[in-house]
């Protein structure tokens, strides 16, 4: 009964080595793999097995370990072939930002030591130096004001939190609020700008993503950009593979594609191909359009973010907490009338 139980353990661990091997490989990259974990590991197995040879029980359990072993040990393979990926990334990178350096300003030396997690191929030469690419536009007014704003908070920020950067939808969220109603610990920060366009977004860069140096970034553009009737999808998406190509290569950070929350057909298109850009160059996309249809879209909004901002996976009481706020009903009680109405935190999203 012992040896089953042993057995049943290994198996239940060893389980979860096969699915991580095919998650490292799809990968490309030892930027989310540790080595020393891994040979951590595999000293356990080979000391267990060491163990049945001392005590000369040779049965199924031993199987067992040597299978996990395996299995362990393809995982260690997969991580010296990512860290070559890896190395071709950088020298991809370098070779990009040398014929960039006349009109983008991005050094090789940059790239190189940023050791952007950018797998060769993942940006086309069309989004690297667009046609039609825009100069850096000077802050208006209110941008300069709320640079200065950002400036200062930057001051007392921790590195390694998780920034959401966007234009009109991202900065009506009450950051504060839903982080404390939602039980997050993670440090999370706004950094998003009102008014702003997809075109006239990298002066804001440094100061909204760079200075914090995050762990995850969400970014939602578009939102103002689709009110143009004339807008034209592939030049949008060209800046926009721009933009995911300039984070990469200034920051560590995980990316997430966040949809345009509209029911327009125009950002239906953009948010289509935003999908495919996304698995293009290694982000991640979230499709949050079906905040539209909640009774409370803030907090739905927030709720499909959250899911993502967790710097551990999710559990059984995360799973068991999603959707209980943004549907919450309010408890009928006689003296409604008397009590003062709830504030709306609701985000008015465009459905142009």
């Amino acid at each position: 009964m012992a040896e089953l139980l042993e057995s049943t353990m290994l198996i239940c661990f060893g389980l979860s080595w096969p699915m991580n091997l095919a998650k490292n490989i799809k990968a490309r990259s030892a930027k989310t793999m540790s080595l020393q974990f891994i040979l951590l590991i595999i000293a356990g197995y080979i000391a267990g097995i060491c163990a049945k040879f001392y005590n000369h029980k040779f049965n199924y359990v031993l199987v067992v370990y040597l299978l996990n072993l395996v299995v362990v040990s393809a995982n260690l393979v997969v991580y010296f072939i990512n860290r070559h990926y890896d190395r071709q990334a950088k020298t991809a990178n370098a070779t990009r930002c040398r014929e960039l350096s006349g009109n983008a300003g991005i050094s090789e030396n940059t790239a190189l030591s940023t050791g952007a997690n950018v797998s060769p191929g993942a940006f086309s030469p069309q989004a690297i130096a667009p046609k039609t690419a825009s100069p850096v536009n000077p802050f208006s007014s209110q941008g300069e004001d709320e640079m200065e704003k950002y400036r200062e908070l930057n001051s007392i920020t921790e590195a390694g939190g998780v920034v959401l950067f966007g234009s009109n939808t991202f900065a009506s969220l009450p950051v504060g609020e839903l982080t404390q109603a939602f039980r997050i610990t993670e440090p999370i920060y706004n950094r998003s700008v009102r008014d702003i366009r997809l075109s006239q977004i990298e002066s804001y860069l440094k100061v909204c993503l760079y200075d914090l140096n995050p762990r995850k970034i969400f970014v939602n553009m578009g939102d103002v950009d689709i009110l143009d009737e004339q807008v034209n999808t592939e030049d949008f998406i060209a800046k926009y593979e721009w933009l995911l190509y300039m984070i990469h290569t200034k920051t560590q950070a995980a990316i997430y594609i966040v949809s345009i929350i509209s029911e327009s057909p125009a950002a239906r298109k953009i948010n289509e191909k935003l999908k495919a850009l996304a698995g293009q160059t290694g982000c991640k996309y979230v499709d949050a359009v079906s905040a539209l249809e909640a009774k409370r879209p803030t907090l739905r909004l927030f709720e499909l973010l959250k899911v993502h901002m967790r710097n551990h996976p999710i559990n059984f009481a995360d799973a068991m907490e999603v959707g209980t706020l943004s549907n919450r009903k309010k408890a009928d009680a006689p003296n409604d009338r008397q009590q003062s109405p709830e504030p709306d935190m609701d985000v008015v999203y465009a459905k142009h």
